[in-house]
């Protein structure tokens, strides 16, 4: 089962966004467009997703399931 990150750093964080890039790069998930990552471990897309709260930014995690 696969999970979603959608997230949103204010544009002043630049270095948060580099470090929730890094961070997901070094975890292997995969870019599916720009702020939205795709990963096995929900675990560890929830420990980036506080990060990013309590940053200031937004972060929702979805259950990846496909319908069509």
């Amino acid at each position: 089962m696969s999970f979603i990150l959608v997230y949103d750093i204010p544009r002043e964080e630049k270095t948060l966004h580099r470090q929730v890039q890094r961070q997901l790069g070094r975890l292997g998930s995969e870019m599916i467009q720009f702020s939205v990552y795709k990963l096995g471990d929900v675990k560890a897309l929830i420990d980036i997703a506080m990060q990013i709260k309590k940053s200031g930014g937004d972060a929702r995690i979805l259950e990846e399931k496909f319908v069509f």
